[in-house]
């Protein structure tokens, strides 16, 4: 007698940040402060990521719930060059190295994260200019790169003949290097007043799809890549394959959308308006991503597929 393999558990998709800070090293508002406001505006996941301190908050769903489900996390943080690597679902705190070769120091930053059970991704490599294409290419065992980051200092559109971020992660994948973006707040101060040059909270998240709201269950898909990133723009749906890409946008009042689909060497292979763009990959593409820009200045990035020669 036959029988049939279980049904998957329904999926759906989960709101958080994985970038941010608190008085436990350079915030301006504690732990407890810091997740009550993400809490607020209806995030359900979060990262406490202070540099060099796994921050851990206790009974993360008491009081009924007011914060988010934490993930554990810590900026690993190589400050003689810059490096900045976030160490995701890591089991103990990782020491940084501290070296004055960017490309030794960020090989070695990522490989403790992996040591300590993480999945690590690498921070805003335009902040102060810290990495370059080479270094983002000779390093290996980074699961994710921050292509948005909502600090004033992170340079995402690059300038005076630097790349912004878009651009070197196009060159990455281009290279054969599967990576995947994530937005990021990268936010430091929550009290006083929210402007542009303050690192505030709230300007670039991860939507996953995952069938529960658990640690594993978030990180096992974001590692597969079934996870979008915003700076403002909601997708209602992504369908992802080699023979399709289509989306499904949520739109806000008033908001206009066009959706770029990129492809090997950075290439815009088709452009779209509206709020069902598609697109048919070629077997020349070597991978497609969707950037969905919007009327009101915000974005949303679809994570690459990667599409066979045969």
């Amino acid at each position: 007698m036959s029988t049939r393999p279980p049904a998957r558990p329904p999926q759906r998709w989960f709101k958080g940040n994985l970038h941010t800070h608190t008085t436990r090293s350079d915030g301006d508002s504690p732990p407890e402060h810091v997740a009550g406001w993400y809490q607020a505006h209806e995030y359900d996941f979060l990262c406490l990521s202070d540099h060099d301190h796994l921050t851990i908050l206790e009974d993360p769903h008491g009081s009924g719930g007011s914060w988010p489900l934490l993930v554990r996390g810590q900026e690993v943080t190589s400050r003689s060059v810059n490096v900045h690597v976030n160490g995701y679902g890591i089991g103990r705190e990782v020491e940084a190295l501290d070296g004055t070769d960017t490309l030794e120091v960020l090989r070695e930053d990522i490989r403790r994260i992996r040591a300590a059970g993480g999945l690590a991704s690498v921070n805003h490599p335009n902040y102060k200019w810290a990495l370059s294409e080479r270094d983002l290419l000779q390093a290996d065992g980074y699961t994710f790169m921050e292509v948005f980051n909502g600090h004033s200092g992170a340079n995402n559109h690059g300038g005076g003949g630097r790349a912004g971020v878009e651009a070197l992660w196009d060159r990455l994948l281009s290279s054969g290097k599967h990576v995947w973006g994530i937005a990021v707040d990268d936010a430091h101060h929550f009290q006083q007043e929210f402007s542009a040059d303050r690192a505030n909270p709230g300007r670039g998240w991860v939507q996953v799809r995952a069938a529960t709201l658990s640690e594993q269950a978030l990180l096992g898909a974001m590692e597969k890549g079934d996870f979008y990133s915003s700076s403002g723009v909601t997708l209602a749906e992504v369908r992802a394959t080699p023979g399709e890409v289509v989306l499904e946008i949520a739109p806000e009042p008033d908001g206009m959308y066009t959706t770029v689909f990129t492809a090997r060497n950075g290439s815009e292979v088709y452009r779209a308006d509206g709020l069902t763009p598609r697109y048919r990959p070629s077997r020349l593409d070597g991978y497609v991503r969707a950037t969905v820009l919007s009327s009101r200045g915000t974005r949303a990035w679809t994570q690459p597929v990667f599409v066979p020669e045969r």
